[in-house]
């Protein structure tokens, strides 16, 4: 498999190269950190969930002590050393918070980047594609993949959509509104989308914030219809069944539904 890599995840790439590494989780990711001449310490931060200071050549990697999962705290860090290798002579300090981590797509772009490279450190996009290679897709594959590269249901998604092994698109709601949508190359279908509009009526995640309605196990994987997210040709097209997975975190009150065709 041939793949486009961004600069960021380019950069990725090179520090891997550099550190050894086919694969971080080979190795603790705060010694990876000081590998490469930065400081990493766990402390609280208030509404942040890492940071980045730099001064007179050196630089200290903060992550939140107060993030619940070792996952969400591993991409945290990776996301502070992607600033770090790409970004610290530009400004002394970087702030992060959940939204500059979760709005891959609308946020500016020295965060896009930093999630760019945080997802290819963590996911060799090689490694990642072998992972999905002859298996498919549904919500056990996120599950695998989340266990396999130690990271959040939420980063395995979105680097799915960029190196897995079957088209899908991917609808970021928060707060019953529509926030930004992201497809795999491949995908073939067109999205009825109005950003801040609710979820279309017949998807899961309407259903979510609208009856509190979380599906979760063997009953994660739910058929809808193309009509329920796509645009149809014209009023003659047969509608198709389609699926959909949606993973909602409570905490920040969002939800990434993963579309499918079979």
């Amino acid at each position: 498999m041939i793949f486009k890599f961004s600069k960021a995840e380019l950069i990725a790439k090179k520090v891997l190269d550099e550190c050894g590494l086919d694969d971080p989780t080979e190795f603790p990711l705060n010694e990876i950190i000081l590998s490469r001449k930065a400081f990493y310490e766990e402390v609280p931060l208030d509404g942040k969930e890492g940071e980045i200071v730099s001064y007179h050549g050196k630089s200290i990697i903060h992550v939140n002590s107060g993030i619940p999962f070792e996952s969400k705290k591993r991409f945290a860090a990776a996301h502070e050393l992607g600033h770090y290798e790409m970004h610290r002579a530009l400004q002394p300090i970087f702030s992060d918070t959940e939204e500059d981590m979760m709005n891959w797509y609308k946020a500016g772009p020295h965060e896009m980047e930093a999630n760019e490279f945080a997802s290819e450190f963590l996911m060799p996009s090689e490694v990642f594609h072998k992972e999905c290679e002859r298996k498919k897709f549904g919500p056990d594959i996120i599950e695998h993949l989340s266990k396999r590269f130690q990271v959040s249901k939420t980063a395995a998604i979105l680097k799915f959509v960029k190196r897995g092994n079957h088209p899908v698109m991917i609808v970021y709601c928060k707060d019953n509104k529509m926030k930004w949508w992201k497809s795999s190359d491949d995908f073939r279908y067109f999205l009825e989308f109005e950003r801040d509009a609710p979820p279309p009526s017949g998807s899961v995640a309407f259903e979510l914030f609208t009856s509190n309605k979380i599906y979760t196990g063997d009953e994660s994987k739910q058929q809808i219809w193309k009509s329920d997210w796509f645009r149809m040709k014209n009023d003659d097209e047969q509608d198709t069944p389609f699926f959909e997975y949606c993973l909602f975190v409570k905490s920040f009150n969002y939800s990434i539904s993963v579309i499918w065709e079979k």
